[in-house]
């Protein structure tokens, strides 16, 4: 290459370099460590999606606190989850109580790095006509004004220090879909607060993400349907999905390997809430 060659090439380099340098921290996924040395509060991680979320995150790693109503319930949980695990009675509804439950949070972790805000409730009234005003408050007071304050409180805890951190809610694939139930209407509500919040704090190290999943084996759910029965009509899947699938994906993104994800809803249903002309044709020959 002759000399020019080389100081041109030279040139358009230098001039092509950003104005700002940026920093990235790539990281791999390497199982049973993925979450190392994490930190993480569950909301309602006594039982179902939640349960295994905190079983999964311990087994890469990390400490967790649970949290729910029911002492008995969360001993039961603690017991089996292990020596990385402990729980914190607390009401999500209880809105005069969030600063105090993530103070004894930090204290008993020494710092919060994620939060995962999993607890909700579900009435089922199976439609628009049997929803009443106590449900409808219920369901929206625990759902949505519960994580929405609660998250407030959380952000204000990281910005005032300075600190990284992230924050996973856990919404529903009824939040894709036009809904006129309390629940639904929740969900769609929380899904909105993600991508509001999220582009406004990724740039102090804040990460806000929402996994949605589609019917899942757990105790709200058990009562509707047995795991054998047909659920071709209602799933992709055709199938109830399991709280352990559930709990891969919330690890991925807590974890520093999805580091470039914010904003996001990922819908962990088989593509249940997509619309698709022609969903009954059967690609079979």
């Amino acid at each position: 290459m002759k000399l020019k060659d080389i100081l041109r090439n030279w040139v358009i380099a230098a001039l092509s370099q950003p104005k700002n340098k940026v920093s990235v921290e790539l990281s791999k996924i390497q199982y049973g460590s993925i979450l190392k040395g994490a930190r993480i509060v569950v909301t309602g991680g006594s039982k179902g999606i939640g349960f295994a979320m905190a079983d999964k995150f311990i087994k890469e790693g990390a400490e967790v606190v649970i949290t729910g109503r029911n002492e008995n319930d969360l001993k039961d949980a603690v017991l089996k989850l292990g020596q990385y695990s402990h729980y914190i009675i607390f009401d999500n509804s209880n809105i005069d109580g969030i600063e105090t439950f993530l103070f004894d949070c930090t204290n008993i972790l020494g710092g919060i790095d994620s939060l995962v805000l999993n607890a909700g409730i579900s009435l089922h009234e199976g439609n628009f006509l049997n929803v009443t005003t106590e449900g409808f408050s219920k369901q929206l007071n625990t759902n949505l004004t519960a994580n929405y304050f609660i998250s407030q409180s959380f952000l204000k805890f990281k910005l005032g220090r300075n600190e990284n951190g992230s924050m996973l809610f856990v919404t529903s694939e009824t939040a894709g879909k036009s809904n006129d139930l309390p629940y639904g209407l929740s969900k769609n509500a929380l899904n909105s607060l993600v991508e509001g919040l999220a582009r406004r704090v990724y740039q102090r190290g804040i990460r806000i993400n929402a996994i949605a999943p589609g019917v899942t084996y757990t105790n709200m759910t058990k009562g509707k349907r047995q795991m054998t029965d047909d659920y071709s009509n209602d799933s992709v899947a055709g199938r109830f999905l399991l709280p352990s699938e559930i709990a891969e994906v919330a690890c991925f993104l807590l974890s520093k390997a999805s580091i470039c994800i914010n904003g996001e809803i990922l819908y962990c249903d088989a593509g249940s809430h997509l619309k698709v002309n022609g969903f009954d044709q059967d690609y079979s020959l």
